[in-house]
């Protein structure tokens, strides 16, 4: 297994490693915040999964990563019928709480789109890879 050592793989792999060390910095020393405990954590978790990413995507070869007109088109096709989706999942949501009184925080319903819209775009984009004839 030939790992690449190219400039920009180097690069993501320091900042990667770079967030890591910054986040255990800042867990060591937070000083009784709860602010920056969950920072610093955020920055540890992020780092370590760019370092990975990174990691698997040097054991490829640059051919393999190249994104060809396929994989465009299926992404905008599954980028389109997501959007469609969070949009239906806004008003479902909106005349769900006009009917029932639901008290929905706005919080709530940006949480719940934005997850919507991202499990959504993920499924539709393994169902048009899966179907193959993206039209």
């Amino acid at each position: 297994m030939k790992i690449r050592t190219d400039k920009k793989i180097l690069l993501t792999s320091g900042i990667g490693l770079g967030s890591v060390l910054l986040g255990v910095v800042m867990l060591i020393f937070q000083a009784q915040s709860k602010a920056l405990f969950f920072i610093g954590l955020g920055l540890t978790f992020t780092g370590l999964f760019m370092f990975v990413m990174t990691s698997h995507a040097a054991t490829k070869p640059k051919t393999e990563l190249i994104v060809d007109e396929r994989v465009t088109r299926i992404n905008e096709k599954a980028g389109y019928t997501a959007g469609w989706l969070v949009l239906l999942a806004v008003m479902i949501l909106f005349w769900a709480d006009k009917i029932w009184s639901l008290d929905l925080e706005l919080e709530d319903m940006y949480w719940t789109t934005l997850l919507v819209g991202i499990y959504s775009w993920f499924i539709f984009r393994w169902y048009y890879n899966r179907r193959g004839d993206v039209v």
